[in-house]
């Protein structure tokens, strides 16, 4: 069986970009702000791409695009602070529209771990954290590039706040959620909006799951043989969402990448992938898992525009590179290739036909022509931090406007950076 998802517009530009993003932490949830942006820095730049703008602010995690039905652009990334949102109207000076108060208590001082994805005008964000407005905080973008507001947070299934990473087939109005927890919540529980302190009851069999905030580990990552994957209806109403399913019971789940009637799972502490069938989401199927290197973490896995290859990460050890697989249906894959930036750590991939577009912690972020999936070339590096080696600091997540000659990048303590791909 072939896979056949296409996740992205495929019309791309012969040479494209990297970059990052610079942030430090200032704003007030829910109002405008007028703050100004710093000068862009001059970035190590490969060829191919030229750092256009920047906004300064520390603790950074990830990063998301969003293209109002006019055209304008504009960012979405996490901060120590919540959720920044950038007008990008004027590329060499991103202006700050809002820094949408989130939840903080980090583990972890300087890290404040953040995903996002955006469906229609709304963006929802997960976060590690459980303090206020913890879950999936829901923002309506729909009055940019004069304000955001903030909708509320919804409580995952399960009933724990915290969660890692978040993914939404936009196709088909489906938001995957990752899960530290093996269970659904008890049934006919209903997602309510978060509090401060919410917690679930567990019964006996789940009773082991239930820990204390301050047991709870810093990082919610299931360990081997705990987590899964909740399914949720954003399409029906986008201010509501309604859970379906949860699926993959019992393996450690990092990342999701959902595309159609596929989704791409990164499991992780069971150092191993899988892909899914999740054309009826209340019934997915498992097409293949396959292992990587004992003690890798699997990190994150995206498709290219076809679906015949995907390229993943493993963070762990630091300093792996990231792979080529080609996909054989329901067969295990084909190894084909693994590039990287001399000795940094791949931290996340995204694909757009068959570029690939990776945050590269100490080296930045970079942009490789796959292709031909077993000789990968790379097109651009934009190195965004001072950094070198294979430590986990730097260049965290990026993002391409579909179609566009535009990617921005987030860098833990250097902010946001916006790079015109294809400019001298």
């Amino acid at each position: 069986m072939q896979i056949n998802p296409v996740r992205v517009r495929a019309g791309l530009y012969a040479v494209m970009l990297s970059f990052t993003l610079a942030l430090s932490a200032c704003g007030g949830g829910g109002s405008s702000s007028n703050e100004s942006a710093s000068p862009a820095p001059t970035p190590a730049v490969a060829q191919g791409g030229k750092l256009v703008g920047s906004v300064a602010r520390d603790g950074v995690a990830g990063t998301w695009g969003y293209t109002a039905p006019d055209g304008n652009r504009y960012a979405i990334m996490g901060t120590a602070k919540g959720v920044l949102v950038l007008d990008l109207r004027d590329p060499a000076q991103p202006r700050v529209v809002d820094e949408v108060d989130g939840p903080t208590d980090t583990r972890h001082p300087g890290i404040y771990w953040r995903e996002m994805r955006v469906y229609g005008s709304h963006a929802y964000i997960v976060s590690e954290h459980s303090n206020v407005r913890g879950g999936i905080m829901i923002l309506d973008l729909s009055g940019l590039p004069n304000a955001v507001r903030y909708v509320k947070s919804v409580t995952p299934h399960d009933g724990e706040l915290a969660a890692h990473t978040v993914d939404i087939d936009t196709a088909r109005g489906l938001l995957y959620l990752q899960r530290e927890t093996d269970l659904a919540a008890p049934t006919g529980a209903t997602p309510t909006e978060s509090a401060p302190t919410a917690k679930v009851s567990a019964g006996a069999s789940d009773m082991r799951r239930t820990l204390s905030a301050a047991a709870k580990p810093s990082h919610p990552v299931g360990d081997v043989g705990h987590g899964s994957v909740e399914i949720w209806d954003i399409k029906t109403d986008p201010e509501n969402p309604r859970y379906l399913n949860t699926f993959n019971q019992g393996r450690s789940i990092h990342d999701m990448t959902a595309v159609g009637d596929y989704c791409y799972v990164a499991e992780g502490n069971e150092s191993s992938f899988s892909i899914w069938d999740v054309k009826d989401p209340q019934a997915p199927k498992m097409v293949v898992r396959w292992q990587v290197g004992a003690g890798h973490f699997a990190h994150n896995i995206w498709p290219s525009g076809d679906g015949r290859i995907v390229v993943t990460t493993e963070e762990l050890p630091n300093g792996l590179p990231a792979r080529v697989w080609r996909l054989n249906g329901n067969a295990q894959p084909t190894p084909l290739s693994s590039f990287q930036l001399g000795d940094a750590t791949p931290h996340n991939v995204i694909m757009e036909g068959d570029l690939a577009y990776l945050s590269h912690y100490t080296a930045g972020a970079a942009v490789f022509d796959l292709k031909d999936p077993a000789a990968p070339k790379q097109l651009l590096q934009v190195d965004t931090n001072p950094n070198s080696g294979p430590g986990l600091i730097g260049c965290w997540g990026v993002y391409k406007f579909p179609g566009q000659p535009w990617m921005i990048c987030s860098d833990i303590n250097e902010g946001f950076k916006l790079i015109q791909i294809g400019s001298p």
